[in-house]
């Protein structure tokens, strides 16, 4: 069973997702935001959504450092 999809990029990007929910006028909740997390020991933000096609991973999708890792099947 898979988990939650997720995106990670380096650096504290919180501010650029609050930004990115702004953006899209919705709720966390119906942007498809389930969690994030700055791990600041890898230096790295981790976004989780609750659907591949959920209006907030397609906008990070589509932005510049964000990284989408996928399950090998």
């Amino acid at each position: 069973m898979s988990g939650l999809p997720v995106f990670i990029k380096r650096g504290d990007s919180r501010g650029e997702v609050d930004a990115l929910v702004r953006e899209l006028t919705l709720t966390p909740e119906a942007a498809g935001l389930q969690k994030y997390i700055y791990a600041s020991q890898a230096n790295q933000t981790v976004v989780m959504v609750s659907g591949r096609d959920v209006p907030l991973a397609r906008s990070l999708r589509g932005r510049a450092g964000w990284l989408e890792p996928k399950e090998e099947c």
